[in-house]
């Protein structure tokens, strides 16, 4: 599973723990006592993970090769365009 689908699944998770987190706090008599604070502190950690999956999905080193071809191009042809016009180089 490539890191980005991880970020997706992650991220569909989070918003499942977060309706459920709200539905537990609406409704705390549905729920055994003894259990709730384990409940609450695994969707607590669900939410957390996926917080941390999006943010490793953008990190340096996670995206495509593509992309970072892609983003070098769009920062080298315009200073070579300026180059040619006689602009002075950074």
């Amino acid at each position: 599973m490539d890191r980005q689908a991880l970020a997706r699944e992650a991220e569909a998770a989070a918003r499942r723990a977060r309706h459920n987190l709200e539905w537990i706090r609406k409704h705390p008599d549905r729920i055994d006592p003894a259990k709730r604070a384990d409940m609450e502190a695994y969707l607590r950690k669900l939410i957390r993970f996926a917080r941390e999956e999006k943010r490793n999905a953008r990190r340096a080193g996670r995206t495509s090769r593509i992309v970072r071809f892609e983003n070098m191009l769009s920062f080298i042809i315009p200073r070579l365009a300026g180059a040619r016009e006689g602009e002075r180089q950074l």
